[in-house]
């Protein structure tokens, strides 16, 4: 009877509905899909790895912000070098500059926001070749230094990592280089004052950046617990 016919299932409906739930569960928006995220690192780390072909999966990760997948994630490595093995290339620093500017200062575990630091760092470590993959605007400056704590001193690892970042773009200008375009100037002057301000005990950050961009959250009022189900054996 026509009422009794099984729906016929295309294999990309089947991957696209496999795909929704998987996305539910990388954003950890509630503790189910944030366990399960959990487990989702726990395999890609442990099974899979990460390589050049799977990495934009591991940024999908980070981007949850989630305290418990970033620590799977990073579990006995270093935060600063996760990306390390990884050719640098445009889409990564894009990723980092949507994440920088995405979140509040203070509203992201500060352990993944080292990891997008210490690939920016890599990035630039030699400014003239990390500005062709990405050429920086003053406000992107601007939000990658949000992200520092003047209450913290400079060498607690958030802020160490961040002000590292902020040298290595201040060396688009050195005395023995031929003097850039104007933008690139703007970019390395700016990434130079904020630093200047964060080490100048006299000096607040809101004389380099603007006070809008310095509003802090908290991601401890507003991270999501796994929620561990009980399983009957």
């Amino acid at each position: 009877m026509p009422g009794n016919e099984w729906p016929l299932w295309s294999e990309k409906e089947i991957n696209n509905l496999s795909l929704s739930y998987i996305n539910d569960i990388i954003s950890c928006r509630e503790g189910y899909s944030a366990f399960a995220a959990v487990a989702f690192s726990h395999y890609l780390v442990n099974k899979v790895g990460l390589t050049p072909d799977n990495y934009p999966v591991f940024f999908r990760l980070i981007e949850s912000g989630n305290r418990w997948v970033i620590d799977c994630l990073v579990e006995g490595r270093d935060a600063a070098k996760f990306f390390g093995t990884i050719q640098p290339n445009t889409f990564m620093l894009e990723e980092c500059f949507k994440m920088l500017t995405g979140w509040k200062a203070g509203e992201i575990y500060p352990k993944a926001l080292v990891i997008i630091y210490g690939l920016i760092s890599h990035c630039y470590e030699v400014p003239e070749e990390g500005y062709r993959l990405y050429p920086l605007t003053v406000t992107d400056v601007n939000n990658l230094g949000k992200h520092l704590d003047k209450t913290k001193d400079q060498m607690e690892p958030l802020n160490r990592s961040v002000l590292s970042v902020l040298d290595r773009i201040a060396s688009l200008i050195e005395p023995q280089k031929p003097m850039p375009s104007r933008e690139v100037q703007d970019v390395a002057l700016q990434a130079n004052n904020i630093r200047g301000k964060f080490l100048d005990m006299t000096k607040r950050l809101n004389e380099a950046i603007p006070d809008i961009l310095l509003v802090r959250g908290d991601y401890t009022q507003s991270e999501v617990r796994p929620n561990v189900a009980k399983v009957e054996v």
